[in-house]
């Protein structure tokens, strides 16, 4: 496992689960496979993506204690 996934909480692996509709464990593999990725913040997420009125390729969450959540699109289960 990779280090952003050392630093979820379980309450947000809960919640970030049932947004995406899928389960912990699959979850997980995806964060470890670099599907999905974790923000500290949306100033993160912009370092990395640039600041854009739409993210197309992504699913993306925010939760309220600011960490964003993102899974590619073109990942189909």
């Amino acid at each position: 496992m990779n280090d952003t996934t050392h630093n979820l909480q379980i309450g947000e692996l809960i919640a970030i689960s049932k947004f995406f509709e899928i389960n912990s464990y699959r979850m997980l593999t995806l964060l470890d496979k670099g599907v999905m990725e974790v923000f500290k913040d949306k100033e993160a997420f912009y370092e990395k993506h640039g600041v854009k009125e739409t993210y197309p390729e992504f699913e993306w969450c925010e939760l309220n204690n600011g960490k964003i959540f993102t899974k590619l699109k073109l990942d189909r289960e």
